[in-house]
């Protein structure tokens, strides 16, 4: 502890004080005290993935997002997913039901739940790859009109945001014609140029 102290850091993890400090911490892709009211466009009919720091014993059961404007009335999908991780080798490991209203609610949360709960690690958690570890959370809404817009920050002018060679994209992309269903897998995929939605992972 007193090298924290004499290092200058906080004691105690100000994002989960900032959070009212829930019995398990919520992982996020920034900063609430990051976002932007400018808001972020991710591209409609194009699966979104952004990366998440977790930690082994996190229970995983809700993706949640900031909806700024809802996607246009011609929406025909939206749902969240998670990932084994941000490269064209990553795997689905759940996603939520279907919404066929896209992102909706327009200034209000959208509470998406992931059709099966994911332990992080061996121990103590059930099942996964041992923490801490980055997984890709998926965004997507299908609209033959406008895309909904997020709460969020603007991101790198450079694809992903990878300026040094190993660093993990901060956005990873493809199109996909509407469909209520995840890939299986992020074939495909390549770093996009663009901001960061505000997404938090929790248990509850």
């Amino acid at each position: 502890m007193s090298d924290l102290v004499s290092g200058k850091y906080p004691d105690t993890f100000e994002e989960w004080m900032l959070d009212g400090q829930p019995a398990q911490p919520y992982r996020t892709t920034i900063s609430r005290r990051d976002i932007l009211s400018t808001g972020v466009t991710p591209t409609v009919n194009a699966v979104c993935v952004y990366p998440v720091v977790v930690q082994q014993g996190d229970v995983i059961n809700f993706i949640s997002i900031g909806v700024k404007t809802a996607t246009a009335a011609t929406a025909s999908h939206g749902w969240a997913a998670l990932y084994t991780g941000l490269t064209t080798s990553a795997t689905l490991i759940a996603q939520s039901a279907d919404d066929t209203s896209g992102f909706h609610g327009s200034g209000a949360l959208q509470k998406f739940a992931l059709t099966a709960g994911y332990t992080v690690g061996s121990a103590p958690g059930s099942t996964g790859t041992n923490g801490p570890l980055v997984l890709g959370v998926a965004l997507y809404n299908s609209s033959s009109g406008a895309g909904g817009a997020l709460d969020g920050m603007t991101g790198s002018s450079v694809a992903g945001g990878v300026l040094v060679s190993g660093q993990v994209p901060m956005a990873f992309s493809a199109a996909l014609a509407a469909t209520a269903t995840a890939p299986a897998n992020l074939s495909g995929f390549t770093a996009l140029t663009g901001g960061v939605p505000y997404i938090a992972l929790s248990r509850t």
